[in-house]
């Protein structure tokens, strides 16, 4: 078997590889704070920016829309999760490397906020930075993997030379 065949192979497994360890991260992370911080301050102030702080986001990014009955939330989550199918499905199809990293950091992300937002109906938040009185939204590590996953995507499609991608096989 050739190498090219051997990496279009594994690739799929290193995919889902990186969506588990993402989700698993988060989910872990949420709950070390979660068993941390509520047995103790509901802050920790570890820089003068930045701080630990738990914090409940009923709603999407931001606290924005927040779903506050039983059917605004199941709406919310199953949003979710056929928007983390249709990432997976774009990361599976994609021929580069980088930008399936991406894909994979993202369904990651979604993935560990809806199986938390699955428990209560709301998405646990601990990371808390601020300055001269301002502060950024509270988020935590799957919103961290989302963020990183857009921004490496849009890179690749603003500054990929587009003529040295792989193209897509058409003898399937």
């Amino acid at each position: 078997m050739k190498n090219s065949t051997k990496l279009r192979q594994s690739a799929p497994v290193a995919f889902g590889l990186i969506v588990l360890t993402i989700a698993m991260l988060d989910l872990w992370s949420k709950s070390a704070m979660i068993a941390w911080l509520t047995t103790a301050r509901r802050t920790i102030e570890v820089t003068p920016f930045f701080n630990l702080r738990i914090g409940y986001n009923p709603g999407i990014s931001f606290g924005l829309f927040p779903a506050e009955s039983d059917l605004s939330r199941a709406l919310l989550i199953g949003f979710a999760l056929a928007a983390t199918l249709l990432v997976v499905w774009l990361g599976l199809r994609s021929r580069v490397w980088i930008e399936r990293l991406g894909f994979a950091l993202i369904a990651g992300g979604a993935i560990g906020n809806v199986i938390d937002r699955s428990g209560d109906g709301f998405v646990t938040d601990f990371l808390d930075f601020h300055a001269f009185g301002w502060h950024w939204p509270t988020f935590n590590l799957a919103d961290v993997a989302i963020t990183i996953g857009v921004i490496t995507i849009l890179t690749i499609s603003l500054f990929a030379d587009r003529s040295t991608q792989p193209v897509k096989d058409q003898t399937r």
